[in-house]
């Protein structure tokens, strides 16, 4: 993510200084929170169009692919109604 393109109020928690880019962000927007991981694959950094894909058994405790995940499910999670 290009730095001058980052509004104020996101929190950058990575960054490579020498070609002036955040790797990961965090926000809030509107009730929610985003973070996001820039890349294309956080465990297979060369990764191409058209290879083969990568073999997730292989990472099994990725902060990246945790963190794809959060992205995805977090927001899905409903509260279920307790009967008290």
């Amino acid at each position: 993510f290009a730095l001058d393109k980052i509004k104020k109020n996101v929190v950058i928690l990575a960054k490579y200084d020498d070609i002036k880019a955040a790797k990961y962000i965090h926000g809030n927007f509107g009730k929610g929170t985003f973070t996001f991981l820039g890349g294309h694959d956080p465990e297979d950094y060369a990764h191409f169009i058209g290879d083969p894909p990568t073999d997730l058994s292989l990472h099994k405790n990725s902060p990246g692919y945790r963190l794809i995940l959060n992205n995805v499910l977090f927001p899905a999670a409903q509260k279920k109604h307790k009967k008290t």
